[in-house]
């Protein structure tokens, strides 16, 4: 198996059978078209963050080695901190995973890069897994392309939203997603490996007060400019389900392909749970 080439940080540093598209209106194309079905793994999240968040790396692994094709994962989370590196060797980082673990969150450290993000069962969480023998080169493009169905994915809603990093927003980005004259609604990040790249992020669908509150200490501790008011959600203009939301972003992401619901198999599985360590703060392991 060929090792993990490099994390890189958040977009801010420059990483059964279905056919759903037959129960979703047309997307347009996003620059591509291929037969080639895109597989989905939706929820399986097992309440464990290390774990989920191993899952995701196995995945970017076996992808990258050829054993599974191009995969997006997506699916409502439980309550959970996702530390980045560089919140890692902060000096009171242990303070910030205590003050997670206080809310009552799960902590892990994240695969992409960036600072500390709240989950929970009002986002959506998501991976994509793409095959690409030259990552690098094509890191900006697969930002673009995810940022702007998130936009198109909100536009079917009827929200006007666009991309753009806000003044001291929590994991800032340029390529976050936020709403017109409001707050910001996504968060992504990327990793890179050999032969293939990992985007993947979340979009607050209800519910941003939670994740201030439990953030605010957190950045606190971890030195990093917050503005509270700049967090949004989508019920901020609209009321959906996140499954809905979910739903679309399938649909965005799949553009005409067809899309094979599938679930995590026994090699991703065995893998996951060799990395889960490399995911558990020190404090807590």
């Amino acid at each position: 198996m060929r090792r993990m080439a490099r994390f890189l940080a958040n977009d801010s540093d420059r990483e059964s059978l279905t056919d759903l598209g037959a129960a979703i209106q047309p997307w347009p194309t996003l620059g591509r078209v291929t037969s080639t079905p895109l597989h989905v793994i939706s929820g399986h999240l097992t309440g464990d963050a290390a774990l989920d968040t191993a899952t995701s790396r196995a995945i970017l692994q076996l992808v990258s080695t050829g054993d599974l094709p191009e995969t997006l994962q997506v699916g409502m989370p439980h309550r959970v901190v996702a530390f980045g590196k560089h919140d890692a060797i902060s000096a009171r980082f242990d303070q910030a995973v205590a003050s997670s673990v206080r809310a009552g969150f799960d902590s892990t450290i994240r695969i992409a890069g960036g600072r500390a993000v709240v989950f929970h069962p009002g986002t959506v969480r998501f991976a994509w897994t793409l095959p690409d023998n030259d990552p690098a080169k094509n890191m900006r493009t697969r930002f673009e392309r995810l940022a702007n169905a998130v936009v198109g994915v909100l536009g079917r809603l009827d929200i006007d939203a666009q991309v753009g990093e806000l003044p001291d927003e929590y994991c800032a980005g340029r390529y976050s997603v936020h709403l017109v004259d409001g707050g910001k609604v996504m968060g992504v990040g990327q990793r890179l490996t050999k032969h293939a790249a990992q985007i993947g992020g979340m979009i607050v669908v209800n519910d941003p007060h939670t994740i201030n509150a439990v953030l605010e200490p957190i950045y606190g501790f971890l030195e990093i400019p917050f503005d509270p008011s700049q967090t949004g959600s989508v019920a901020d203009a609209t009321s959906v389900a996140p499954d809905i939301v979910a739903e679309y972003l399938v649909a965005a992401v799949a553009e005409d392909r067809r899309v094979h619901q599938v679930a995590p198999d026994t090699a991703t599985a065995r893998l996951a749970r060799t990395l889960r360590s490399h995911h558990v703060p020190p404090v807590l392991a």
